[in-house]
Order: C-alpha cells, then structure tokens, then sequence
C-alpha cells in the first residue's frame, strides 16, 4: 500500500513536513550512506523526486522509490542508459520518458540512487512498478505490494 502527494511550487522539505505533520509523526530524518533519507525509529517509508515546478513524495510501509520526469526526449542519454532490447522500444518522448523514470524509481528504492548506474537496470526485468501520467509528466513509483493506493 502507498500514497502519493503531487504538490506545486514547495520543496521536497516542505512537503515532507506536511506528510508528516498530516500523519501526526515526529521524527529525525536520517541519511543512508548515499544520500537517501529516513525517518529515524519509525516503520514509515518515502521517497522524494521533483521535476521543475512540481514534487512528488510517495509514503509506504515498505521500501519505496519514486521519481518524475517531464516528457521529454533526450537520444543522447538513450545510448548510455538503456540495453539493446530498451532502445527498440523507445518510438516517442513517452516512450523515453517512461524508461527514464521507471530507471531512476528503481535506484531509488534500492537506496543507492544514480551511483548503481541507470545503465545496470534493465526495466524489462522489473516488474514492480505503477506508471502515472500527470499533466505533461511520467512518475514511477517502484516497491513491493503497490497494488493498493491508500485513500
């Protein structure tokens, strides 16, 4: 089960604040050794993302990654992310745009963010991911038992 907040014009802190003032939760965030924030002593998961004007956090009672993106297409960056059989199913910024973030929510939620290398992850090998469309932007949220969204 997860939730995801979309909210315009704040900073990843800010909406963090909200969530956790809205969920009656005080605690000290904490860092991985890559970066990836915590919520000390508390079984409650998120993660972070922000592309221009918008932030995206999702929560869980499970490890959780999330990223945005807006649609864009960028063939540069196709040749030194994606595998063989990926790039054959790039036809459109969508297309792209959707393997890029599908790559990024999955480092996320391994904790290790860009340093694993989106190159090494092959999103045909993956399936636990939920794919939205929002405005002119694609989020991924990557994790365990993502069927259920939390009202």
């Amino acid at each position: 089960m997860y939730k995801l907040y979309i909210e315009k014009n704040t900073t990843s802190k800010e909406l963090l604040k909200k969530v956790l003032k809205e969920k009656n939760i005080e605690s000290d965030i904490i860092y991985n050794e890559y970066g990836k924030p915590y919520l000390k002593n508390n079984a409650f998961y998120f993660n972070i993302s922000h592309s221009s004007c918008y932030t995206v956090l999702v929560i869980s009672s499970k490890e959780i990654g999330v990223d945005i993106e807006k649609i864009t297409m960028r063939d540069r960056v196709i040749d030194r992310i994606c595998n063989d059989e990926e790039k054959k199913l790039i036809k459109s910024a969508e297309d792209f745009t959707k393997m890029w973030v599908k790559k990024e929510s999955y480092v996320k939620y391994l904790g290790i963010g860009l340093s694993y290398g989106l190159e090494n992850v092959n999103t045909l090998e993956l399936n636990n991911f939920i794919i939205k469309k929002f405005k002119d932007y694609y989020i991924a949220i990557y994790g365990e038992n993502l069927n259920k969204m939390e009202d």
